[in-house]
């Protein structure tokens, strides 16, 4: 039943959707019917069957879940039911994972429009998922070097081509073109205008996509009519939430600086590409500040954080 699987674990905000086309265009990939199918954290008591079965006939089945990175059920799980599955991961600057992962709630209507600092308190999950180190470690408990494989989010953008040479030596397999689409940024948190216009934009590039006019969609967006719809119709958040202040960065920074260092070491490579979080010889992080609270004594929160937090 379990056959050969290939799993996406996140994180969220990430680019794992990025992640996930590209793994879906390498031959012999299979990918799920949607991106997210969270088994293996918020519905594995639908049943093995009920997950196997969403893929029909050979090949490597791909699912790409950015929960499992962050729920701490999901790597013995997935290492119970198919212990040879390979695992890939894609990670971002913690500070603007946080500020990123405020947008996207704001743009799916979870909370109202609202400074970042403002929501912290009500969100712990903005600074507890970036925590990185912690949440990989039991993935590298079970999942042997060759099991396992972390990109950076930052190095993807700036060289998609490398990053999927480097998809394409751990899955054994030749590397698919570089399409445009792989190259246009996805998932970007806005509140669209038209949602009736988003929507039918978005059900014609899949049906395109799923007919093999991948080309002639991209073809199309370029036209300048259709640009200027679509640039009417999108209103990124950004422009409209205000943006993390210094000093905000510099207490979040302050705050990942240990994990970092950790996740240093266990990718070993030093340091990692993410500004204010300058890994240093002998492990630890600097920040160019005082260091905040620990993360591995507060459980993924940060109480000194958020009660003298950020612009607060």
């Amino acid at each position: 039943m379990t056959g050969d699987y290939l799993i996406g674990i996140g994180g969220q905000k990430c680019a794992s959707t990025w992640l996930f086309d590209a793994l879906a265009r390498f031959d012999g990939v299979l990918p799920a019917p949607r991106k997210e199918l969270d088994f293996f954290s918020y519905h594995h008591d639908r049943g093995h069957g009920w997950y196997a079965g969403h893929w029909r006939g050979p090949g490597l089945r791909l699912d790409c879940s950015p929960s499992y990175l962050h729920d701490p059920r999901a790597p013995a799980r997935l290492h119970a039911f198919a212990p040879d599955a390979r695992i890939v991961a894609i990670l971002r600057d913690p500070v603007e994972r946080a500020y990123s992962h405020h947008l996207h709630e704001i743009a799916r209507g979870h909370i109202a429009p609202c400074a970042f600092a403002e929501a912290l308190p009500r969100n712990p999950d903005y600074l507890a998922q970036g925590l990185y180190a912690r949440h990989l470690q039991p993935w590298f408990d079970r999942f042997g070097p060759d099991r396992r494989l972390v990109l950076v989010h930052e190095e993807v953008r700036a060289d998609p081509a490398e990053a999927l040479a480097r998809l394409a030596a751990f899955l054994g397999r030749g590397a698919p073109p570089l399409s445009p689409a792989l190259i246009a940024a996805k998932n970007v948190s806005d509140r669209p205008r038209s949602a009736a216009l988003r929507h039918g934009l978005r059900a014609g590039g899949r049906l395109a996509r799923r007919l093999g006019l991948e080309n002639a969609v991209m073809a199309v967006k370029a036209v300048p009519p259709v640009r200027r719809l679509m640039a009417w119709n999108d209103r990124p958040l950004r422009a409209a939430i205000p943006p993390l202040s210094p000093d905000e960065r510099h207490r979040l920074a302050a705050y990942f600086a240990e994990d970092v260092a950790r996740l240093a070491e266990l990718l070993g490579r030093d340091p990692l590409p993410w500004p204010g979080q300058v890994v240093q010889p002998g492990g630890r992080a600097a920040t160019g500040g005082t260091p905040g609270p620990e993360p591995g004594r507060h459980g993924g929160r940060a109480p000194a954080l958020v009660r003298d937090g950020p612009g607060r």
